[in-house]
């Protein structure tokens, strides 16, 4: 369908015909990222249960860095506030 109308545009105004060859290659090149990350899926080495595992696991690690960080933060806090009495 957008290759008849890339022709029936072209044979109206030759110029035109650039700039609808340059809307077709944005057009492809926004779809192929979409259709790597289908590739990517569709492609992947673990089976959705154990990728279920390994986001909780991976969920799991960030919320005990996030509170080793609220800790340290603590320990400076607290360091501090000895220091000034």
């Amino acid at each position: 369908m957008s290759t008849t109308l890339l022709t029936r545009s072209s044979s109206l105004n030759p110029s035109s015909n650039s700039i609808d060859e340059s809307q077709s290659a944005k057009k492809s090149s926004v779809a192929s990222p979409k259709d790597s990350r289908v590739l990517e899926l569709m492609k992947s080495l673990y089976q959705a249960d154990q990728q279920v595992k390994y986001l909780h696991l991976q969920a799991e690690v960030d919320s005990l860095l996030q509170y080793q960080q609220i800790i340290k933060q603590q320990r400076l806090t607290s360091g501090r506030t000895d220091l000034n009495n």
